[in-house]
């Protein structure tokens, strides 16, 4: 798909958008907009940068349209496509990448268990309330759980507070994103840099109708001072302009990674 110039792959649920790149560092910018539900900065859209002078591009209408993705619950992930051959998620099953987990402890009776059993505090912008402990052993993790959550039932707790979750590229890439306000992280993947992006709880509302009901968000080329940008606008539908009672424009700007 690169090679043709661009454009849009789907295979049932996953989508993708592929695009040539030129050599050397990438950088990811975010605008963001106000959100619908919660006054917090929230993704309006995602500029890459691509390396590639915009006289490479064939000549035609500008901008150039790649398609378009809908906002998927999971997250995103934005890197090169021979690393994400790589990727391990967690579905069907997920698999630790370097034999370790995380133990988080949650739910009725946490501030109890947190105390009796020494769990720590994780710092994370979105989850001032997360305690347990990181890159446990796989082994040592599930035998930390099973001891938490059989206290947790015999005190009358929630019966599964104590939960592991296996280092995937998923997890990690969720987990790099924990102090960054967009819920960006970077991590490695085959050596590469791969940009993972968890979407704001209370956003996700807006988007719980996926291409299905037409959610979708286009995906274009611009001609940014000479450079090719691959942009994503994650535009707000009527419905959301009416709910926030006036025009939603980017505010701000972060740089989701230089690298």
């Amino acid at each position: 798909m690169a090679e043709t110039g661009g454009g849009h792959l789907k295979d049932w649920l996953a989508e993708a958008i592929a695009v040539p790149a030129g050599s050397g560092t990438l950088t990811a910018t975010a605008r963001t907009r106000t959100g619908i539900y919660e006054t917090t900065d929230t993704i309006a859209t995602i500029d890459i940068n691509l390396n590639v002078p915009w006289s490479a591009v064939p000549a035609g209408t500008e901008p150039v349209v790649l398609g378009d993705l809908p906002v998927d619950p999971c997250g995103m992930v934005i890197g090169d496509a021979a690393a994400l051959d790589s990727w391990v998620g967690f579905l069907p099953v997920a698999r630790s990448v370097d034999r370790l987990a995380d133990l988080r402890v949650w739910g009725k009776g946490d501030e109890e268990a947190w105390s009796h059993f020494g769990a720590q505090p994780i710092p994370a912008l979105r989850n001032s309330r997360l305690h347990g402990w990181l890159d446990l052993p796989v082994d040592v993790a599930y035998e930390r759980a099973a001891t938490i959550n059989e206290w947790a039932v015999a005190h009358g707790h929630f019966a599964h507070m104590a939960s592991v979750d296996l280092h995937s590229h998923h997890h990690l890439g969720v987990r790099a994103g924990w102090q960054h306000p967009l819920g960006a992280g970077v991590i490695e993947v085959a050596s590469s840099s791969i940009i993972y992006v968890a979407w704001e709880p209370s956003e996700l509302q807006r988007f719980k109708g996926g291409r299905a009901f037409g959610q979708v968000y286009p995906v274009t080329l611009e001609h940014v001072d000479g450079e090719t940008v691959l942009r994503w606008s994650i535009t707000a539908a009527a419905d959301d302009l009416k709910h926030m009672g006036s025009e939603s424009t980017s505010r701000s700007r972060h740089t989701l990674r230089q690298g």
